[in-house]
């Protein structure tokens, strides 16, 4: 609901929550807040609303594959967007462990500092997810495994159109990370396709307009999955919020995940 085409305009979205029926919401950070961060804040915290997740803006994961100096202005920035998951009251904190910028190229110097981003996050009251972001030179699940290898206790949030474009959604439906927690949270929206494409991840699709087979899909993940989705189906607006878009997404996930309340995150 921010973007570019509305200036990175969070106001139009507080504005309109009282319209869309959502549960929650998970903010994204920006490189466009770093400069009114405390504005952001402000009237995410006046707002009330339930920002259960945060998204740590993405370039973190670029600059933590590059030098020694670039990878402590990665975990500068984390501890900065960590302190804005705590103000604003959230629980999860999304993370691209590596960015499409650098891919995943340099995945052995992202994961030197994991202990460095466990603490910063820790220490946020946050539990910190790392997301199966496309890669380049290897595949998601295949770098999150390595990550689980460092970090027995790590979680992960799991985005069904990055797995499309991986072709890693029925990997994931039959590998138990679902039933057994190590996915903690799930991102959902629909692929243009075709698969390893890169130019096929935009636009990101309304759900049911791509070839993921959502209605297919979805009921399998509902089946083994019980924690927290956030809608992942842009709209956005110069100087409105397309509000019935989103909700008509929002039904949508409803109608899947049958027996979901709005619990905590």
């Amino acid at each position: 609901m921010v973007g570019r085409a509305n200036n990175w305009n969070h106001r139009l979205f507080v504005q309109a929550s009282g319209e869309i029926k959502a549960c929650g919401y998970e903010l994204m950070m920006v490189n466009a807040y770093y400069d009114k961060l405390s504005e952001v804040v402000r009237d995410a915290e006046v707002s009330k609303l339930p920002f259960g997740v945060i998204h740590a803006e993405k370039d973190i994961g670029f600059y933590l594959g590059g030098d020694e100096e670039d990878r402590q202005e990665a975990l500068r920035l984390f501890r900065i967007n960590c302190a804005v998951g705590r103000a604003v009251g959230a629980e999860k904190l999304v993370l691209h462990l590596w960015s499409g910028r650098r891919s995943d190229e340099a995945l052995d110097k992202n994961l030197s500092v994991l202990s460095s981003l466990y603490e910063a996050a820790e220490e946020a009251g946050l539990l910190l997810l790392f997301e199966n972001v496309p890669c380049a030179f290897h595949d998601p699940v295949t770098n999150l495994l390595r990550v689980k290898a460092s970090r027995p206790d790590a979680k992960f949030v799991y985005d069904v159109r990055f797995g499309a474009f991986h072709e890693q959604n029925e990997l994931i439906v039959s590998s138990g990370a679902l039933e057994s927690g190590d996915i903690a949270h799930l991102h959902i929206s629909d692929y243009i396709g075709p698969a390893h494409d890169f130019s096929s991840l935009r636009p990101i699709l309304h759900l049911g307009q791509g070839i993921i087979g959502l209605e297919a899909l979805l009921p399998r993940i509902a089946a083994r999955y019980t924690g927290s989705v956030t809608l992942e189906s842009p709209e956005i607006l110069v100087d409105s919020v397309a509000v019935d878009a989103i909700n008509r997404d929002l039904d949508y996930i409803r109608r899947i995940f049958s027996a979901a309340e709005c619990n905590q995150f």
